[in-house]
């Protein structure tokens, strides 16, 4: 239910977000947030973190314990989970080249389930969401009760609107580790099919009830339950929001969706303090640019310039991680519906999550383009997708809702 870029190199999308702790799921190593996908279009706008940041410290040290002793598979894989979890916690996709690099050796060959799965989440990482689902699908051929497959598998089929795949590996969580944990997998792709005010009542008894020691299973259930109340205008969903960043005030994934929940609110001026010191963030630098737009702010003519050259460099590279957020500049900041119908179409052909279908449709309205909105109508009257701004969107431009 997290791509961003640097130097060519796409990253995660949605997720954007946290990092599951594998230690809490049994098992070592990090997991992915995959429930956060998309995470939204990231290309960072500056070279990175410090050398002195402690992180890059570890991966150096990894990397030369690697370069020493290049045929050991489990320091290759040890080092490509801190630099895929790095990539993810700051949106720098140079880290999810990294990883993918470490494992070249063994990127072809028949794997272990651990190596499978992680081959896996660095596929979804780059948008390679068959590959990744092939990689997570053989993981559980040969382990079906792998809790990181599982929940990974369910995140990539939820944004490639697999649903009913996503709803059975949710289930198959919930029987071997009710919980937390199992109760937001279910109430992510539940309410993606017309479930969304049980699923909504589901887990925010579970938030309040069972919390998870684990903070970012916290993090992540708080997020879901954020989202599903913003589809439906339930007022709780800016108090789900605003835990989720209690937990961690610096989660990529959550600080954007939280942003185009204020804007989707006219809440404009709360959005510069809430992103301070996030610029290097291209979807938290996008957002800045849209509050600057309906602020006044005089900083506006420099993030338009900026955010246009690095989204025309990821054209010229022809990377189509970019695509959603590239809609979102076109339409919000350069005020061309057209270009945004055109991209937002070209990121619904990848990507199926609400989040995607909310872009193409503010653009196909604006556009006053229906037939550009079709395949939002004909994908939420299959899917049963409750969403209340879609909904008036689509009312706006004569769909109707059926049955």
């Amino acid at each position: 239910m997290i791509g961003r870029r640097r130097n060519g190199v796409p990253l995660l999308p949605r997720a954007i977000g946290a990092l599951l702790l594998l230690a809490a799921l049994g098992h070592g190593g990090l997991l992915l947030a995959a429930p956060f996908v998309p995470a939204d279009d990231a290309m960072v706008l500056e070279r990175g973190l410090p050398s002195a940041d402690p992180r890059v410290r570890l991966i150096r040290r990894f990397a030369a314990r690697l370069a020493a002793r290049p045929d050991d598979l489990q320091l290759a894989m040890r080092l490509a989970e801190i630099q895929l979890a790095m990539g993810v916690a700051e949106a720098d996709p140079r880290f999810i080249g990294n990883a993918e690099a470490s494992l070249a050796r063994w990127w072809h060959d028949p794997a272990p389930v651990a190596l499978l799965v992680l081959r896996g989440r660095i596929f979804e990482a780059k948008h390679a969401y068959a590959d990744a689902q092939r990689e997570l699908r053989a993981a559980l051929k040969a382990d079906s009760g792998n809790i990181q497959a599982l929940i990974v598998l369910a995140n990539v089929d939820d944004v490639t609107g697999d649903l009913a795949e996503a709803e059975s590996a949710c289930a198959t969580v919930a029987r071997l580790r009710p919980g937390l944990l199992a109760t937001a997998c279910l109430a992510s792709v539940d309410s993606l099919t017309g479930h969304a005010a049980q699923s909504y009542r589901r887990l925010k008894e579970a938030v309040e009830r069972q919390p998870s020691l684990n903070t970012d299973v916290q993090i992540w259930a708080l997020t879901i339950l954020g989202e599903i109340g913003w589809r439906l205008d339930e007022p709780d969903a800016d108090r789900f929001f605003k835990a989720a960043l209690a937990f961690d005030r610096r989660n990529i994934y959550v600080l954007t969706t939280y942003a185009d929940y204020l804007r989707d609110h006219g809440r404009f001026g709360e959005i510069p303090p809430l992103l301070h010191g996030m610029k290097a963030v291209e979807p938290l630098y996008l957002r800045l640019a849209l509050a600057a737009q309906a602020l006044g702010d005089a900083r506006l003519s420099a993030y338009r310039k900026d955010l246009a050259a690095r989204y025309e460099e990821a054209r010229r590279q022809g990377d189509i991680l970019h695509l959603r957020g590239a809609a979102r500049f076109a339409l919000g900041i350069e005020h061309d519906p057209r270009q945004a119908v055109a991209l937002a179409t070209r990121n619904w052909a990848v990507q199926h999550a609400p989040v995607d279908a909310r872009v193409l449709v503010e653009a196909a309205w604006a556009a006053h383009d229906p037939a550009a909105a079709r395949p939002i109508a004909e994908w939420v009257a299959k899917t049963h997708l409750e969403d209340k701004m879609i909904a008036r969107r689509l009312d706006a431009l004569g769909f109707r809702p059926q049955g």
